[in-house]
């Protein structure tokens, strides 16, 4: 199956799915100065999205949350996300997530070249070049920084969503419109044809997201 025959499938999906949306959830604290997640030790207060979201952001939640939905019934991964890039009530820019399933983990990443060394999920969502890690150990003996949310996680595919009909966020009139992140607790589980699925994936999200500009 190729790409636009796994996105004809998603969009199917989407059309006659009933997704359950969460307008907040549960995040873990955070570490000194923000920079880390406690894993296991969960935030009293929920992060509302409708606190943070605009109305047309709202809209979008429930097909966001159908391609979640998706994934979880149609690929083997642990942990997966849909974030969008915004520009925060303190005009900072930040990643907010949307929907996902796992594990609770960080609410928002800022988009800040400081938090880009340490965390995959800031690097593709300021770079827009993709990211995949097949082995998490072997990632971090050669070197690599890695923000773990779940110690469990042995491989991460973090891929950024851009504007429809642009395949790369470096030609001229590209735009970053999020990320997807997908986190798997075996190692070298993105495999190719896995990797055409989640290309379809992005795909869908961009035509969703572009709606709201």
């Amino acid at each position: 199956m190729n790409i636009s025959d796994i996105q004809k499938q998603i969009q199917q999906w989407i059309s006659s799915h009933n997704p359950s949306v969460q307008l907040q959830y549960q995040v873990p604290l955070l570490g000194e100065g923000g920079t880390c997640s406690l894993f296991g030790e969960l935030d009293d207060v929920p992060f509302k999205l409708q606190d943070v979201l605009s109305e047309q952001h709202l809209e979008l939640l429930n097909q966001v949350q159908s391609v979640v939905d998706w994934v979880q019934t149609h690929l083997n991964v642990d942990w997966f996300g849909v974030y969008l890039k915004r520009v925060s009530n303190d005009q900072s820019a930040v990643l907010t997530k949307l929907a996902y399933y796992g594990a609770p983990s960080r609410a928002e990443f800022p988009l800040t070249p400081e938090f880009a060394e340490l965390s995959n999920n800031t690097s593709v969502g300021l770079s827009g070049e993709k990211r995949l890690i097949n082995s998490v150990a072997e990632y971090r003996q050669q070197g690599g920084e890695y923000y773990t949310c779940d110690p469990k996680v042995n491989s991460e595919l973090c891929w950024p969503i851009i504007s429809p009909n642009i395949s790369s966020a470096k030609q001229q009139g590209s735009e970053i419109l999020g990320i997807i992140d997908a986190e798997c607790f075996n190692e070298n589980k993105f495999d190719l044809q896995v990797q055409k699925q989640f290309e379809a994936v992005c795909n869908v999200l961009a035509d969703i997201l572009t709606t709201s500009k």
